[in-house]
């Protein structure tokens, strides 16, 4: 009996396992698309977040932020901070209507005390990035 019990337990766990490394495999796959679109990385950003279109998180170490249609930022953060990725609120802070790497931060409303320091600011090719998805979803 105990043999069955630590059975099913090994193996509710390696199910567990595999369910946690579906969606971080996922999420590599994301943040290799969106690297393939990034530059060079700049050292601030002009951003007012009333004019922002919105972020997408990606994992928890970076995100995607839209300025504009055509204008969108990848953005490393210090450490793992973006947990709760179901509708998360989100504050970067600016300085003199900036983002600036090294200096600024993105913090949780929903995860009180969560923040974390942008580390780096990649612009990113979002004309190509969205060409490239169209023309993959695209059937041949």
């Amino acid at each position: 009996m105990k043999m069955v019990h630590a059975l099913g337990l090994s193996a509710a766990v390696l199910l567990l396992g595999a369910c946690a490394t579906t969606p971080r495999e996922a999420s590599a796959d994301k943040l290799a698309r969106y690297q393939s679109f990034a530059g060079e990385p700049v050292r601030s950003i002009p951003y007012n977040a009333s004019g922002s279109r919105g972020f997408d998180i990606i994992d928890e170490e970076h995100m995607v932020v839209e300025i504009r249609p055509t204008e969108g930022y990848l953005f490393s953060l210090s450490g793992p901070c973006l947990r709760d990725s179901s509708a998360p609120l989100l504050n970067i802070s600016s300085q003199v209507g900036r983002v600036s790497a090294g200096f600024d931060r993105v913090s949780s409303l929903s995860q009180p005390g969560m923040t974390c320091i942008v580390k780096e600011i990649r612009p990113l090719d979002l004309k190509g990035l969205r060409a490239a998805e169209k023309a993959a979803a695209s059937p041949t």
